[in-house]
């Protein structure tokens, strides 16, 4: 399960897990407080934050 994390880079929000939920831990994060690192993830058409080094 994948869970909300910050980025130990940036210090935005990123994600930790398995990388099946990505979606869901950023349905409510609004773009401007996500994580801008690289590289990103796609998943289902859409691109997310690489996963966060640590579960923070």
């Amino acid at each position: 399960m994948c869970k909300k994390a910050t980025c130990g880079t940036c210090s935005k929000a990123s994600w930790w897990g398995c990388g099946a939920h990505i979606q869901t831990v950023f349905d409510n994060v609004p773009a401007e407080d996500r994580c801008v690192c690289e590289p990103k993830v796609d998943v289902g058409g859409k691109s997310y934050p690489p996963m966060a080094a640590s579960p923070n």
